[in-house]
């Protein structure tokens, strides 16, 4: 906070040496983002089913009766969780103590959503082919809680070396690993590591309670991040899943997978590396060693499959870097776009 100080004393400067309706603008708008900066706050602090109901409800227009059509509970309860979260969010805004809990009907329709996303998350899990079964806190522990233990189960499953990046990387546990999009020159590899530990989690299936509360209340939203996010799924290979009465009477059944017309006329490399990815579902890592090429070889043969599908020449060397410079060249003007803004308004 010491070093914060001079900034804060400069900014401070800014605002007082502005023109009246300038100053009077700026001064607003600092309130106003503190007073924001509060209410989010205040929001994440929620629990995960008032949140959860607290979001969809005031941001994203789920009516009340439609929530309560879906989770099986009748309107009052979904009004009684909706005014404990609209309570705990003032008393966080306003310094209230103590900061109030959730009333009973709440509490009795989280226990309640809780088995149901156990039970979700563990058929997921097996859909995926990931052997063993899920081993839950008995007596039943918090929402948190359940999420990091599902995932430190597919976590437990990954190579050496994810497991030992989350480890190093960690803060309230696996599931809320910091992924920054611009970090230090030497924490970058450790950062696309974790997203590769990210990424495994998504295929296998994994969601956080309040995601996957809202795929069941409206599907094809755009929560939580307001884009519609390409998801894959991983699924067992021909060896991992159960043989079939088919299979086991002797006939040879293979797995019949559909690929894009313009796919075929890739090579055949090319072809097994999209499979692998999008069908199976499966990371970069494992591709490379089942088909025994390098990480680098398997992203550029999977981009030049995605190309290929969509009908557009994949871009020469001398094009990717330009453009990589370009994205990078954008995101520190964007960054210094702000400190600037922040001294001069």
């Amino acid at each position: 906070m010491q070093a914060w100080r001079p900034f804060k004393r400069l900014l401070g400067r800014r605002i007082l040496e502005a023109p009246d309706a300038v100053r009077t603008e700026r001064l607003e708008a600092l309130v106003m983002s503190g007073l924001d900066h509060q209410r989010c706050t205040a929001m994440r602090r929620l629990t995960p089913l008032p949140r959860a109901l607290f979001l969809l409800h005031n941001f994203y227009g789920v009516e009340i009766g439609a929530m309560a059509e879906e989770v099986g509970a009748d309107r009052d309860t979904i009004d009684a969780c909706l005014a404990d979260a609209r309570t705990i969010v003032r008393a966080h805004v306003c310094y209230t103590e103590p900061v109030p809990g959730m009333g009973a009907a709440a509490i009795e329709l989280e226990a309640r959503l809780q088995q149901d996303y156990r039970r979700s998350l563990a058929v997921a899990f097996t859909e995926s082919g990931y052997p063993g079964e899920m081993i839950w806190s008995n007596p039943a522990a918090d929402i948190p809680t359940d999420q990091e233990a599902a995932a430190a189960f597919i976590v437990s499953q990954l190579t050496a070396t994810l497991r030992n990046a989350v480890l190093r990387s960690r803060r309230a546990g696996v599931a809320t690993v910091d992924q920054w999009r611009f970090v230090r020159p030497w924490r970058r590899c450790r950062r696309r590591r974790l997203l590769r530990v990210n990424d495994a989690l998504r295929c296998a299936g994994w969601q956080p309670f309040d995601e996957w509360l809202a795929d069941r209340l409206i599907p094809d939203h755009r929560y939580p991040h307001g884009y519609a996010e390409y998801r894959r799924r991983r699924r067992p290979l021909p060896e991992e899943r159960p043989l079939t009465e088919a299979e086991q009477n002797g006939e040879e059944v293979a797995d019949i997978v559909k690929i894009p017309e313009p796919l075929t006329r890739q090579s055949e490399l090319t072809r097994h590396v999209w499979i692998f990815f999008h069908h199976y579902g499966r990371p970069t890592e494992e591709i490379a060693r089942r088909l025994g090429i390098s990480r680098a070889s398997v992203k550029r043969r999977r981009e030049q499959a995605d190309y290929a599908i969509i009908g557009m020449d994949y871009p020469s060397l001398a094009f990717r870097i330009r453009f990589a410079i370009m994205v990078r060249r954008l995101g520190l003007g964007i960054w210094w776009d702000r400190i600037r803004s922040a001294f001069y308004g």
